[in-house]
């Protein structure tokens, strides 16, 4: 196979976290960060807070699917630079929004950013890193969701209940991290690979089956808790905002552990590394929804959902560029795309739920439904790449 010119791991890999940070932990996830104050804000019901919440995953949807079609023809920096723009003007709109329609607006087109800087960093990591490096960096870019909400939630702290004020600053971070990206990233399309005609069957073939519908379960069980964790314990909990921030903090500072997902992969094998993973993250949730006003149930939630959330997505980035090898971007967008379809499912509906049976049972509903996934663990090797 012929690669691309050697490319830095460090600079790779601190480009893409730095993107995925504020396009994943701010742009579409700091929804959830905001949501007691924005609910507050406009008095918004559960039903209408996940409404609000599905506007970035729509966005991400469509994104996720563009994404991989179009880095092979316009270049990894292009498409970074579209999403780290969506970012950037989504997160204005959405803090100086006067009403729920603009802020609806806004969400939609900060989400649009997710969908779109991820998949072109498996390219760039495919054709132009060795293979025994490549499951490492791929691991370390996908915990960037970790790192954005580790600094996202201190924003948010500082700020208080100005939410408006913390999409601002949200949004100047995107345009830093975008800065930097586009300075590592090549700006022309990358050879070396015969092309691929990216019809139906070549996403969806029996190794792939696994691996998307897990996608999509993981997708509308893990946006209960990215949606709903911080309003679950404000109103069940007894705490304020400003200490259920300090909750999400912990979540994205535990999800860095997802940095050695790919390590753990090559020692411990893809399957055990994804069951594992599964089953803290359904803990994580099932405590959340159990034990809302005890600290120490709290904080052991958040650790343990944001190391196995974060470790879960390191695999699926891995077992993609697997399975997907010959188009890693579109594989990649492939993945995401169906996750992103479980993610839009689940806060509009599990939210209209949970004003009729309660938090309680939406969240460990949730639990079971990740327990459920370990039957879909990979079944061959995720590490050849």
């Amino acid at each position: 196979m012929t690669t691309a010119a050697p490319a830095r791991p460090l600079a790779l890999a601190g480009a893409g976290i730095g993107v995925v940070g504020v396009a994943f932990g701010m742009a579409r996830y700091g929804f959830g960060l905001l949501a007691p104050d924005i609910r507050g804000s406009f008095s918004l019901s559960s039903g209408r807070l996940g409404l609000l919440a599905a506007a970035s995953y729509v966005a991400y949807l469509v994104t996720s699917v563009t994404a991989g079609l179009l880095t092979a023809r316009l270049g990894p920096r292009t498409i970074v630079a579209a999403g780290g723009a969506c970012a950037v003007v989504g997160m204005v709109a959405a803090g100086l929004a006067p009403t729920p329609a603009v802020l609806f607006v806004g969400l939609l087109v900060a989400g649009a950013s997710a969908g779109l800087v991820f998949p072109p960093f498996a390219d760039v990591v495919a054709r132009s890193l060795q293979v025994e490096k490549r499951p490492r960096v791929l691991a370390a870019i996908s915990s960037g969701t970790g790192w954005g909400v580790a600094v996202a939630a201190p924003v948010a702290i500082a700020v208080g209940t100005s939410w408006r004020t913390a999409w601002l600053l949200f949004a100047a971070l995107a345009g830093v991290a975008t800065v930097w990206a586009l300075l590592v990233l090549p700006g022309r399309a990358l050879g070396g690979r015969e092309a691929v005609a990216l019809r139906l069957r070549w996403f969806v073939c029996p190794r792939s089956g696994r691996l998307l519908i897990g996608a999509g379960l993981i997708g509308v069980a893990s946006s209960v808790y990215w949606t709903f964790a911080v309003d679950r314990l404000v109103a069940a909990g007894g705490v304020s905002s400003a200490d259920a921030r300090v909750f999400l903090g912990l979540v994205g500072v535990a999800s860095v552990g997802g940095t050695v997902a790919g390590d753990a992969v090559r020692r411990f094998g893809g399957a055990a590394v994804f069951v594992c993973a599964l089953v803290a993250e359904a803990g994580a949730l099932a405590l959340l929804g159990l034990s809302p006003g005890s600290g120490g149930a709290a904080a052991a939630s958040a650790i343990l959902f944001g190391a196995a959330y974060n470790v879960v997505v390191a695999v699926e980035v891995i077992w993609s560029a697997r399975v997907f090898a010959s188009r890693p971007s579109a594989g990649l967008a492939a993945i995401l795309f169906v996750q992103a379809v479980g993610a839009l499912i689940g806060p509009p509906v599990l939210g209209a739920a949970a004003d009729e049976v309660g938090f309680a049972a939406v969240f460990c509903g949730a639990a079971g439904l990740l327990a459920a996934t370990t039957a879909l663990a990979p079944r061959e090797s995720v590490t050849d790449l």
